[in-house]
């Protein structure tokens, strides 16, 4: 029988696995894009202190390059979290009409 907390715990390695696999591919195609990308979320939190990540994402066009899968930018946020620079703040439907109104993290200033 599976246990449901093995099942769970599974499910969230994968998901560390993907994003490490988008941060890597990001970093293969631009020289240092996570860094670029920590110093770029780094400054937009001085002025956005609630936001998600696809708001990071719009701004940061024109200001450094746009990864190979847009998956690169949890890699950054979880670096962010990490860091204690911010904590998840709940959730709310994307704007992006190609993700269907899904739902994604909220994220604030600490």
């Amino acid at each position: 029988m599976v246990n449901k907390l093995d099942t769970i715990a599974r499910g969230e390695q994968l998901k560390l696995n993907g994003i490490d696999k988008a941060v890597d591919h990001a970093n293969q195609e631009f020289e240092n894009w996570s860094d670029l990308a920590f110093i770029f979320l780094s400054k937009f939190i001085k002025t956005n202190k609630v936001f998600m990540t696809e708001e990071v994402r719009k701004a940061s066009i024109d200001f450094i390059p746009e990864p190979p899968s847009n998956r690169a930018w949890g890699g950054i946020v979880v670096r962010a979290k990490n860091a204690g620079l911010i904590k998840h703040n709940g959730y709310s439907q994307v704007k992006n009409p190609k993700a269907h109104r899904a739902n994604a993290s909220v994220w604030a200033v600490k």
